[in-house]
């Protein structure tokens, strides 16, 4: 069981990443990249604190009222810079809007 931080985009793509592929900022740090963003994949929507192989679930919502809930163990774990893989088809005009653990 390893602690890890799902990241999930508007338009449906998420990953779990390792907290350790995050270094610490000091005063005046710019920020670390989290997510390669793209025309496809959107901006981050939402983070979330999981625990890897605990038989946690999350529930992905969109604005249209869509949902789905899926075992976070099905999403794929990948580098911090890397793209997500597809967890919801969110509509044309539509977004993803809240995650629940």
């Amino acid at each position: 069981m390893a602690d890890a931080v799902l990241m999930v985009t508007t338009k449906g793509y998420g990953k779990v990443v390792s907290p350790t592929e995050f270094k610490q900022q000091k005063r005046g740090g710019k920020g670390i990249i989290g997510f390669k963003v793209t025309e496809d994949s959107g901006p981050v929507a939402a983070t979330a604190h999981v625990v890897l192989g605990e038989g946690e679930r999350v529930l992905v919502t969109t604005a249209g009222g869509r949902a789905i809930m899926t075992p976070v163990d099905d999403i794929s774990v990948r580098s911090r810079t890397a793209g997500g893989v597809k967890i919801i088809d969110v509509a044309d005009g539509d977004c993803v809007v809240s995650v629940i653990i």
